[in-house]
């Protein structure tokens, strides 16, 4: 049936049901005309907008259908995290740590960078005690303009207040500016590195939406520099809470796919 098709017989069992009324098939009909109608004008709708894209203010493009799509996925998959009582959000943050230190590229590692956790994420403040206990160096994200740059802190007293509330390392005078490209460039032998980043939505094939901002996106985009000259070995891991996790969700080739995607119900 064409939507001309569709359309005429909707009006049409429409006229009939205020002047007679409809038999119970022909409610069924009504129905399952209107969902049909209701789906074809989305769908008509996603590929214009599929068909639109922007230029954001970083020089990336955006297709609008996508952004619409990922913004949805974005918003419910945070009302679900937001929606765990602090009392699970603790113990599903200690069973996800639990999970981390024993993976081989964590024991392997000589570099920890990590999310210093804010508001409903999961929270690292565990993995990164445990890391600085294990002798490893440690690194935290500061965003500076567009960017994020991961400086080394000797502990949790370093971290200040920053972007958005998040708390950040701040350097002062009893604390060095100590980057970690500076330690990558500077090192005669390969480095292992783990990075934890955080995350909005994951999906079972690792897929990620983040918070909007493409920090990760960008950021690892440098680091592929240090990897293709042999001088790290990197490996990605995302933490959530399986609450966060999606069948399918709409991702873009530029996207960043994390090695693993850590929950409390274990790794994918």
């Amino acid at each position: 049936m064409t939507v001309e098709q569709m359309t005429a017989r909707i009006n049409e069992l429409y006229h009939k049901s205020q002047a007679e009324g409809l038999s119970e098939a022909e409610k069924e009909e009504q129905s399952r005309l209107r969902q049909a109608y209701v789906a074809n004008v989305r769908a008509n709708l996603r590929g214009q907008l599929n068909q639109i894209s922007i230029v954001e203010k970083d020089g990336s493009i955006t297709n609008l259908g996508d952004k619409e799509s990922k913004d949805s996925v974005r918003i419910r998959s945070l009302k679900r995290r937001d929606a765990l009582t602090k009392q699970d959000r603790t113990r599903y943050s200690q069973e996800i740590v639990q999970q981390v230190i024993t993976l081989s590229c964590y024991q392997e590692a000589d570099i920890l960078l990590a999310y210093a956790s804010y508001r409903s994420e999961v929270e690292t403040y565990g993995l990164i005690r445990q890391a600085l206990s294990d002798n490893k160096l440690v690194f935290v994200p500061r965003v500076e303009g567009q960017d994020m740059e991961f400086y080394q802190i000797q502990d949790l007293s370093c971290l200040h207040d920053g972007y958005r509330g998040i708390p950040e390392p701040a350097p002062d005078s009893s604390y060095p500016d100590c980057l970690v490209q500076n330690r990558l460039t500077s090192s005669d032998s390969i480095l292992h590195v783990l990075l934890c980043m955080p995350g909005a939505a994951f999906d079972k094939a690792r897929h990620r939406i983040g918070y909007g901002g493409g920090f990760y996106d960008r950021y690892l985009e440098k680091t592929e520099i240090y990897q293709n000259q042999g001088q790290v070995h990197l490996t990605t891991a995302a933490l959530a809470y399986s609450c966060q996790i999606w069948d399918q969700i709409p991702w873009e080739s530029h996207d960043v796919i994390p090695d693993i995607v850590m929950t409390e119900k274990g790794g994918i």
